[in-house]
């Protein structure tokens, strides 16, 4: 009896460890959707724009004011490799990518309700082993 209760601590244990990994990705995705969703308003923004001079973020917070000679993008690809699209073309790719994330979002929470389910059914199973 004795060792069927660690058992179950060892379970209920490993269980967390998995809904703890679960939890970092969702962070993770969430973190990567709010930069997308950001990404995809300035964009939404720079197409609809008037004005000539607009104050570009070169990284961590840093921004310089930039004219615009054209609103041709240069986009990273994949592996390194830039081509020129238009901002329609660009919010398409974004687009996609928040899909994708939106998904493997979706797919993180099922997983997590599932070890949720797990560890339930591992502590129903401990107390009847106690009673």
């Amino acid at each position: 009896m004795e060792m069927a209760k660690e058992e179950y601590l060892f379970k209920l244990a490993l269980l967390e460890e998995e809904i703890n990994r679960a939890e970092q990705q969702h962070q993770l995705i969430e973190q990567q959707i709010l930069e997308m969703q950001s990404l995809q308003n300035s964009l939404k923004e720079l197409e609809k724009t008037k004005e000539k001079q607009i104050w570009a973020n070169l990284g961590k917070n840093i921004f310089i004011k930039t004219e615009i000679k054209d609103k041709n993008l240069l986009v990273d690809v994949g592996n390194r490799t830039f081509v020129n699209k238009s901002i329609g073309e660009t919010l398409k790719i974004v687009e996609e990518q928040l899909d994708r994330l939106l998904e493997a979002k979706n797919k993180i929470i099922y997983k997590m309700q599932e070890i949720q389910k797990k560890a339930e059914e591992v502590i129903i199973e401990a107390q009847k082993g106690e009673g």
